[in-house]
Parts: C-alpha cells; structure tokens; sequence
C-alpha cells in the first residue's frame, strides 16, 4: 500500500475536490489529513501490553480486509453520533478516511506486482518480502514529495504528516472503536488509535532519514534476529530526482496480482485515477447512499482485491 507521505499528498491534493464548505478550518483539515492515513497507525501500536498490540493490529487488518461498505456506513452512523461539538471534525475525518481506501485499493496491485517480480528475479528476498515491499513504498513516498512538492524529507520531516490536534485523536479514537466493535466485533478501546499514532510518530523519529547512524545501528540489530532490516526498508532517503524506477514512469507492463491483467499504468497515472474518482465516493458517504456506496467498492478491498465486501 502507498506509505505515510504519499498518503498525505493525496490528502492535499483530493480536499479541492470536495464542495466548498465541507471541510473548514485548520482542526478539520488536520482531521482530514490525518485520517488519509486510515488504519495504518494501528499496526505500529508497540508501547502497550503485547495483547492490546495484537488488537489494534488486529482491526487494522480487518479494516483492510473487507466489508469495506458495512465499515463505511457504520462509520457514517459514528460521526452521526458524535456531540454536536465534534460533529464537523469527525465527518473530515470520515472523508479522509475514505481517501485513504480509494489510494490504497487503486495502487496496492502495482506495488505487489513490482514486489513479485523483484522476488522472483532474487529468490533470496522472499524471506524479506515485506521489507521489499516496504522499500518500494518508501521510494516512492520520497519520489512523490519532490515530483510533487519540490521538497524532501529533510524539508518537510515524515512526522509532520502526522499533525493532529487531541480532539482530532480523540475523535478519530471514538470512530475506530465505533467500527471494530459494530463490523468486526473486536472491543478496541477509543484511545488506543491516539496512543497507535503515538507510537507510528516515535517510529518514524527514530528511524528517519535513511543512512543515519542511529539507523545503521538499529538496522544492525534487526538483521541478527531475522537477517533483514524492516526500519531501514521503512525509511526515508533525501530525493531531489524526477526520476524513479519504482515509479514505472516509462509505464512498461505489469501484471494485476489478482485478476492476472496485464496493465501498464505508471505509479502518477494511478494517483491520478484515484484522485479523480475519489469524489464520487465521498458524495455517496455524505449522501448516505449504501447502493451507490457498495457499486463503488465493486467488491474490493484496501488491497484491491476482489470478492471481499461481504
């Protein structure tokens, strides 16, 4: 799946789309924003009990797993039912939650794709297969904020695309537990996605930029438990570069991991496509409208992969 950066440009990119009026004010933005993110926070819930942990792993791979249309509508009955006071920053939230599904679904194939075809050229990188993926990801997280904003990590640090004010956590705490409970059945306390950004915050400071020594030490350490590093798959070099081979700019073919077609799509084609069609998901959500809701989805998961929205 897209990573942190990527997931937040889209963010910046796709509020214009969206009715004027709709998100306002810097803590709706920063809701918006930071919900872009969806439930990858989740999987980085590390500073708490190893059963509490597993839960918040737990839920975020369920939510990127399916039912994608029930979570939807739950999620719009959560914000329905939030004090009067935190309504507005719970429906930015929702939205941005949105976008972070529309991105993901669209550009989750090519990704796996290329991490298929690197495997399957170096066999003895299908025991790191995450770490691949991960690289992947990251390459084009640093590609997409020079391509896009003229800047790299060292001007804009990954931890900015994390701002968040406590309401907005709280909020989107509320929300989440709103959603494990009534579609997965999994009871997550409200504050444990605050305490899960906390943590993919701490993550990101220790492990950013790319080539430190800190991470050196630390990519030192993980490589004589598992014989890879998955904090320096996950970090982020300074790139001033248009150019970027994990971009497929030269849009040669690639093979769909799930349907088997053979598409040729660059990794800017494909934002681009989800840009453009991330507004008719949010006008069904703010409509209400399941039907048009689950069309949408077509049966697909964050994944993109199909026959999942049971």
């Amino acid at each position: 799946m897209p990573a942190i950066i990527t997931h937040h440009i889209f963010g910046e990119d796709i509020i214009s789309e969206l009715p004027a009026g709709l998100v306002e004010g810097e803590e709706e933005l920063l809701a918006f924003l930071l919900a872009n993110q969806g439930p990858d926070p989740l999987s980085a819930r590390f500073s708490t009990l190893p059963s509490r942990s597993s839960l918040c792993r737990s839920l975020g791979a369920r939510i990127q797993g399916g039912r994608v249309t029930r979570t939807f509508m739950r999620l719009r009955d959560g914000v329905a039912h939030l004090p009067a006071s935190e309504e507005r920053i719970g429906r930015a939230f929702a939205l941005g939650l949105l976008g972070h599904y529309v991105l993901d679904r669209t550009a989750h194939p090519f990704i796996v794709s290329q991490q298929r075809a690197i495997i399957q050229t170096d066999r003895s990188l299908a025991p790191a297969s995450r770490g691949v993926h991960a690289v992947i990801e990251s390459e084009l997280d640093s590609w997409i904020l020079w391509e896009k904003r003229r800047a790299t990590v060292k001007d804009r640090p990954v931890t900015e695309n994390l701002m968040r004010t406590d309401r907005v956590s709280r909020v989107g705490g509320a929300l989440f537990s709103q959603i494990g409970l009534a579609v997965f059945g999994i009871a997550l306390g409200a504050q444990e996605y605050a305490r899960s950004v906390n943590d993919y915050e701490t993550f990101y400071r220790a492990i950013e930029p790319a080539g430190s020594s800190r991470l050196r030490a630390m990519g030192q350490a993980e490589r004589l438990v598992r014989g890879w590093s998955l904090a320096e798959a996950y970090a982020h070099y300074v790139t001033n570069e248009s150019e970027c081979p994990a971009a497929n700019l030269s849009c040669r073919p690639w093979r769909h991991p799930f349907t088997d077609e053979t598409r040729t799509e660059s990794f800017a084609d494909l934002f681009d496509e989800a840009r453009l069609s991330y507004p008719v998901l949010a006008e069904a959500f703010v409509r209400g409208n399941e039907s048009q809701i689950r069309d949408f989805v077509s049966g697909l998961n964050y994944e993109g992969r199909p026959g999942t929205d049971l």
